[in-house]
């Protein structure tokens, strides 16, 4: 007998508080909407948090990631190392260029770039001469290499550090899952060169759209400050009369007061909202523990983990069980659920790269038997014993 809610519950949703309600409100009727004072204010709030030394506020995590390898200088003759389990974004930007993404495999257990899996497409794919990476298929210098930070779980920073330094690269966080994740001490913010995080709805904090870059490198900073915006040399808002210059092609990338105002609330509140998430994750994986066919997530080595999602891995037993059939069963239940991701060798965009699915087994293996569970800091305990009481109904009818 299936056990099915009355309403829909969603993987994600954001959790907006009334006083972010009355802070963008507040914005909307000062007259002042796009980028200003809430902007600068929600950049030092969140440069103060991270520890960072530079944060600036976009539009998206994609326009950051697009900055950030804008700012390096990134163009079509080279190339960028990307892992095979992340959202296009990662690698789209560096398509942006006509650079070329260069995928690496993951890690079996967090499906996470490590040092061991740079250096295995390193030496697959790549040669080291007169001080630059070169891909050998394509001719193109290697550039930068972009962990993923997935799930809210840390790459570990300090040996892909060190190869990067080996190599001369760059190297460009996509911390997109991870806010506020901590890493052998310290937030996550502040280890690359760059890291880019990502304020979309269902993200630990949310702007609604939005994004932040943080970088310890001031020449950098100032670049995406100027690209952000037309490449015009001065900001908008406390522009000293009407005078500006256009100094570069830029980009219209820039956060507005409103999403600003809203972010500026949801960063006070992170530390509430991140511990129901990890009161959330610390059910499931007691309730969980002892279902045969199911493997949990871990929790963070060498750090915190900010439990932006929770992925299990489903065993297929015979006709009866798989990831697709758990999704399909708790759907029946009104309990929805996400993939988190397709490998990005499976897209046809990316088929043109030439990509051997053999080469990325961890990744086709996480293809198959993952599944994200509902999880967010709105959820009521009734959702989330309903969550507990599906899968354990699933799994206890094989």
């Amino acid at each position: 007998m299936i056990t099915a809610r009355k309403t829909f519950l969603p993987f994600a949703l954001p959790s907006i508080s009334e006083k972010a309600i009355e802070e963008v409100a507040a914005v909307l009727r000062s007259g002042w909407i796009t980028s200003g004072p809430k902007v600068k204010e929600f950049e030092e709030e969140f440069a103060k948090y991270t520890g960072a030394e530079f944060a600036l506020a976009m539009n998206s995590a994609t326009a950051g990631l697009h900055l950030a390898l804008e700012s390096i200088g990134l163009c079509s003759e080279d190339a960028v190392l990307v892992p095979a389990v992340t959202f296009t974004a990662t690698a789209e930007t560096v398509c942006y260029f006509g650079a070329e993404p260069i995928l690496t495999d993951v890690d079996p257990i967090f499906n996470l770039m490590t040092e061991e899996t740079l250096r295995e497409t390193i030496q697959r794919e790549c040669v080291f001469s007169k001080g630059s990476l070169v891909h050998k298929k394509t001719g193109k210098t290697v550039r930068a290499v972009m962990p993923v930070h997935l799930a809210g779980a840390v790459c570990d920073m300090d040996s892909i550090n060190s190869l990067a330094k080996e190599y001369h690269l760059y190297v460009i966080e996509d911390s997109a899952h991870a806010f506020p994740a901590v890493h052998k001490g310290e937030r996550v913010g502040t280890h690359g060169d760059f890291t880019v995080f990502s304020f979309y709805a269902t993200k630990g904090i949310t702007t609604g759209e939005g994004g932040m870059v943080t970088t310890r490198h001031a020449h950098f900073a100032e670049r995406m400050k100027l690209m952000r915006l037309h490449g015009i040399n001065r900001e908008t808002y406390g522009r000293p009369g009407w005078y500006y210059e256009v100094v570069s092609p830029g980009f219209k990338y820039n956060m507005s007061d409103i999403a600003a105002a809203l972010g500026i609330v949801q960063l006070a509140e992170a530390e509430d909202l991140w511990r129901r998430r990890i009161q959330i994750a610390e059910i499931y994986r007691s309730e969980f523990a002892q279902l045969p066919f199911l493997h949990l997530p871990l929790p963070a080595i060498d750090g915190e983990h900010s439990w932006h999602l929770f992925r299990v891995e489903v065993d297929t037993v015979q006709n009866k069980m798989n990831r697709d059939i758990l999704c399909s069963e708790l759907h029946k239940r009104n309990i929805g659920s996400s993939l988190h991701f397709i490998p990005l060798y499976e897209h046809p965009f990316y088929q043109r790269f030439g990509y051997e699915k053999k080469n990325y087994p961890n990744a086709d293996a996480m293809y198959r038997r993952t599944l994200s569970l509902p999880l967010f800091a709105g959820m009521t305990d009734a959702d989330i014993e309903d969550v507990v009481t599906a899968v354990k109904e699933i799994f206890t009818d094989l």
